[in-house]
């Protein structure tokens, strides 16, 4: 069967974006998209945008050869992978550590959490390589998805703090140094990582869990294309988009976001968002958008929610926060994070103010 060329494929996808009506929605066809193709998905979100379309295929283009045996840089293996934290098969990370013989030196580590809305995504897509190329060690964790009903917002973050304290817990083990420890994550990943690092200390200092009984309180944090504030008014009136704001607040919270909330519901949405949980303790922070602010602002119903949850308005608006915290902080607009120079001298800058 005769094959066409990537980039070809993606030219008429992005042709057909804006199709006649009774055919799949942008947004469903954004989805198929996703799953043909999810080396599009460029911040690793698992949710495609336009934007990502048109790279990927300027980039597919670019890259089109007649060596078509050329393989895709593979990840590097994890020095241990699929270590457990907990009883679910979604409760495990994987570590890399710079090198195995390293004479007794302990190494600062780097705790990432991957997006995808809380009902997808998995530790695989995050690159350890330009931290490990800086001397810091590196662990991506899984967590498990919210469901709607047993499984709401709760159970990722509390999964994420005990794969955090499970770390400290073995870090001579590892050969980790547990009073250097940073915090990163893209979209749901970058949620995770603002709630562990605003919240107050998680410790249970009195439970006969050792690893409950270690601290959650890290050096830094660097949260990639995070939604800073989860109330969906808060959303539609500053950053714009559909009423429902994203497929997955129905799973995180229990309800749909343009249904009128209950108490409960408010109280789980509020808890969970970066805004409402800055302190004057809280961690230095660098902010990561890929996105831009050269656009209005409300942005039209008909924007996929995909720009919208990861829109640098979030970030803008955050910093207001921390800078009246007096909590040191620096936002980044239109920023690459994979190459790693700039995110990894943030992260060696702070690796000394806990001891």
């Amino acid at each position: 069967m005769m094959r066409f060329p990537l980039f070809l494929l993606l030219l008429s996808f992005t042709s057909t974006l804006h199709a006649d009506p009774g055919k799949p929605t942008e947004k469903e066809r954004l989805a198929i998209w996703l799953k043909k193709y999810p080396q599009a998905d460029l911040n690793r979100d698992q949710i495609l945008t336009v934007d990502e379309v048109t790279q990927f295929r300027e980039g597919a283009k670019g890259t089109a050869t007649t060596d078509t045996s050329r393989k895709k840089k593979s990840r590097l293996a994890p020095t241990s992978a699929n270590i457990s934290y907990g009883d679910h098969e979604r409760q495990v990370f994987d570590l890399w550590v710079p090198q195995s013989d390293s004479g007794g030196l302990r190494y600062p580590i780097l705790i990432y959490f991957h997006g995808g809305g809380f009902v997808a995504g998995d530790k695989s897509g995050f690159d350890p390589q330009p931290y490990l190329d800086a001397g810091i060690a590196c662990a991506s964790a899984n967590y498990r998805f919210v469901d709607g009903g047993e499984s709401l917002s709760d159970i990722p973050l509390q999964d994420a703090a005990r794969a955090l304290q499970t770390i400290r817990h073995r870090a001579a083990d590892f050969g980790i140094d547990s009073g250097r420890v940073a915090l990163s994550g893209s979209s749901a990943g970058a949620v995770i990582a603002m709630w562990i690092g605003y919240s107050d200390e998680l410790a249970l200092t009195d439970s006969e869990d050792p690893i409950a009984r270690e601290s959650t309180r890290v050096n830094c944090i660097m949260p990639i294309n995070g939604p800073t504030n989860l109330m969906p008014s808060w959303i539609i009136k500053n950053v714009g988009g559909d009423k429902s704001v994203h497929g997955s607040y129905v799973k995180l919270f229990g309800a749909p976001a343009n249904e009128a909330m209950t108490l409960e519901v408010e109280a789980r949405i509020k808890s969970m968002s970066a805004s409402e949980l800055v302190s004057e303790d809280d961690p230095p922070t660098l902010l990561i958008y890929s996105g831009t602010l050269d656009e209005s602002l409300p942005l039209p119903e008909n924007t996929p929610s995909g720009k919208i949850i990861h829109h640098p308005y979030f970030g803008k608006a955050l910093k207001e926060k921390l800078d009246a915290a007096k909590v040191e902080n620096e936002l980044l607009i239109g920023f690459d994070s994979r190459g790693g120079t700039k995110t990894a001298m943030f992260l060696m800058n702070h690796f000394s103010m806990i001891d």
